[in-house]
């Protein structure tokens, strides 16, 4: 018989919100750890599907689940979230300042 879906979706120790600062012009990761190594997780922002594109980055290595957003601006601050089996973790982003690397560039 079919056994039924694990109702544990994200790891124990995953926080259910966390606060991440990330300096504008650097890449910003938000991370967040599955119980299964085999379960998806959508992404969103304020509401939004995101799917990877040339801003941000979708990983997954193991039970890790990682959203690198590169060359943070200003525009991507806000409310992020990881959802999986009708569960969710989610994530504040603030984009502080300006970075020196972006006179290197």
């Amino acid at each position: 018989s079919l056994s039924p879906e694990p109702k544990v979706v994200f790891a124990k120790e995953q926080p259910a919100r966390s606060e991440v600062q990330a300096v504008a012009g650097a890449s910003a990761t938000l991370s967040c750890e599955v119980a299964q190594a085999q379960t998806e997780v959508t992404w969103y922002k304020d509401g939004k599907k995101l799917s990877s594109s040339s801003k941000v980055r979708v990983e997954a290595s193991g039970r890790g689940r990682r959203l690198v957003v590169q060359q943070a601006g200003k525009a991507d601050a806000g409310e992020y979230s990881c959802e999986a089996g009708g569960q969710s973790v989610s994530f504040h982003l603030d984009v502080t300042g300006q970075s020196w690397r972006r006179i290197l560039s």
